[in-house]
C-alpha cells in the first residue's frame, strides 16, 4: 500500500509536492480507511485542477519513477535515463536532479524509497525499512558511486553487489537482479504492488489482453459482464480471441503511410487480438443475440470494458491503482460508482487502493471523500510552476459545499 509519494524538479512541480495516502485526525467516512497496525491509510484520493495546472505531471512523475525502477537493470551502460525531465523554467533547474520518494507498506513492513537522478545519471539513492518502530538503513547511495551499509552483515552481502552497478542503474534494481533477499520485497512492490494508466483504449488494450487471455475459469468473464449491468450497458457476454501472425500478415493490416515506420521494429511474430461483444436484442418478443467490434463501443463501454481485469486484479491483490483523467469517457455517476467500490471493505478485501485525476465535480463532496482524501493542482501563470496540496489544509466544515467553494476559488 502507497503511504506517500512525493517528487521535485519534474516537469511543473519545480518545488517538492507530496500526495500522501496517511490518513489524518478526522474521524468521518471510517470506511474510507485501512487500519493496519498504528497506521491509518487512506483507500482512495482524487486530484482536481483547472486543465494545464499539472495534475497529469503528478501521474507522469509516478510513471516515470517506476518505469525507470523496473527496467533500470536492463539499461546500456552508456544510456540516458530519458524519463527524467527536470522543471525547464529555470536554467539552474535544468541542471539539478529529479527526486523521487515512496513511502510504503509491503509483506507487512514500511518501507522507504528514493532517488535523485539526472538524465546522465543516478546522483543519490536509499532504503530504509521498519523492522520496529525506528527506520533501519537498508543502503544510502551518495555522489553516484559512493555507498554506506549501517551494518556489517548488509556490507558483506551488498557491496560486491555495488560493483555490478552502473552510474545511470539504480542499485535496488541492481541488487534485486542479484538475488539479493534484503532488496527483493521492496522492488517487487514497484513491479507488482503500482501501477499507472491512462484511459487511452489502445495501451489499455495492450495492458489487459494479457489477463483476458489467461482467464481460465471464466472468472474474469463473469466480472467484466457483472460490471458493464451495473454501469446499465446491455452486453451478456464477449468473444476475445488472440492469434499469432507473421510479420507479412501484419504488415498488410497497417496503413500505407505507416508502414515504413512499423517495418524499422524487430522482426517477431504478432498478436492479432479480436474482441467482440455479445448483445441480446429483443425485438417484439423475439430474443436474438448480436455482436459488435469492440472498437464500435462507446468509448466510456470501452473503458470501462479494458479496466474490468484491471480492477478485479487489484482487488484480488490490493495493486495501488493510479488512473489520470479518470472522467475522460466515464458518466460521473459511474465514476462515482467504481470510487465507491474502492472506498468498501465488503468489496475491496485486499485493501487496494485509487488515485485519479478528475474534473468531475461529482466526485468533490464530503459525502463520498474525507477532506484528506481530495487534493488541488495549481499552477502560477507566471512561472509555469505547479502546486499540490489538500483540502485538509483548509479544514472546510462538514457541511460546506466545498463545489461551490473551489469554483468561488476558496481553494
Amino acid at each position: 500500500m502507497l503511504l506517500q509519494f512525493s517528487v521535485e524538479n519534474f516537469k511543473s512541480f519545480k518545488n517538492k509536492a507530496v500526495l500522501s495516502l496517511e490518513a489524518s485526525t478526522d474521524k468521518t467516512l471510517p470506511m474510507n480507511l485501512i487500519e493496519t497496525g498504528k497506521d491509518r491509510i487512506l483507500r482512495s484520493a482524487a486530484i482536481f485542477g483547472a486543465n494545464a495546472a499539472g495534475k497529469s505531471n503528478i501521474f507522469s512523475a509516478l510513471t516515470a519513477a517506476i518505469v525507470f525502477i523496473r527496467h533500470s537493470n536492463a539499461m546500456q551502460v552508456s544510456e540516458p535515463i530519458f524519463s527524467i525531465i527536470p522543471y525547464k523554467f529555470n536554467s539552474d533547474n535544468i541542471n539539478m536532479p529529479t527526486s523521487f520518494e515512496f513511502v510504503f507498506l509491503s509483506e507487512g513492513k514500511k518501507y522507504v524509497y528514493g532517488f535523485s537522478a539526472t538524465q546522465r545519471e543516478v546522483i543519490s539513492e536509499y532504503l530504509y525499512v521498519y523492522n520496529t518502530s525506528k527506520a533501519s538503513t537498508i543502503f544510502e547511495r551518495t555522489n553516484t558511486n559512493q555507498y554506506k551499509f549501517t551494518s556489517p552483515d548488509l556490507k558483506k552481502i551488498l557491496l560486491p553487489l555495488t560493483e555490478r552497478n552502473t552510474n545511470n542503474k539504480l542499485f535496488l534494481a541492481t541488487a534485486t537482479a542479484w538475488n539479493c533477499e534484503v532488496t527483493r520485497t521492496a522492488f517487487l512492490w514497484f513491479e507488482r504492488g503500482i501501477n499507472t494508466y491512462t484511459t487511452d483504449s489502445e495501451q489499455l488494450l495492450q495492458q489487459t489482453a494479457p489477463i483476458f487471455e489467461n482467464d481460465t475459469d471464466n472468472s474474469l468473464r463473469r466480472f467484466t459482464i457483472g460490471l458493464l449491468h451495473e454501469a446499465d450497458i446491455n452486453i451478456n457476454d464477449y468473444e476475445f480471441e488472440t492469434k499469432e501472425v507473421s510479420r507479412e500478415q501484419f504488415l498488410q493490416q497497417v496503413p500505407q503511410e505507416l508502414r515504413v515506420l512499423v517495418s524499422t521494429l524487430p522482426t517477431e511474430s504478432n498478436k492479432q487480438i479480436r474482441i467482440e461483444t455479445v448483445h441480446t436484442i429483443d425485438e417484439e418478443g423475439n430474443k436474438r443475440n448480436c455482436n459488435l467490434a469492440l472498437a464500435e463501443e462507446s468509448k466510456g463501454t470501452r473503458s470501462i470494458f479494458l479496466f474490468a481485469p484491471v480492477l478485479k486484479r487489484a482487488f484480488e491483490t490490493g495493486e495501488t491503482l493510479c488512473i489520470d483523467e479518470f472522467d475522460a469517457c466515464l458518466h460521473p455517476l459511474l465514476e462515482n460508482y467504481l470510487v465507491s467500490l474502492f472506498n468498501n471493505p465488503a468489496i475491496n478485501k485486499a485493501n487496494a487502493q485509487l488515485i485519479v485525476s478528475s474534473h468531475s465535480m461529482i466526485l468533490m463532496s464530503q459525502r463520498y471523500f474525507r477532506r484528506d482524501q481530495i487534493y488541488f493542482v495549481e499552477k502560477d501563470r507566471k512561472t509555469g510552476v505547479s502546486e499540490l496540496y489538500s483540502l485538509d489544509e483548509f479544514s472546510p466544515r462538514k457541511e460546506e459545499d466545498i463545489r461551490k467553494a473551489y469554483m468561488l476559488g476558496r481553494y
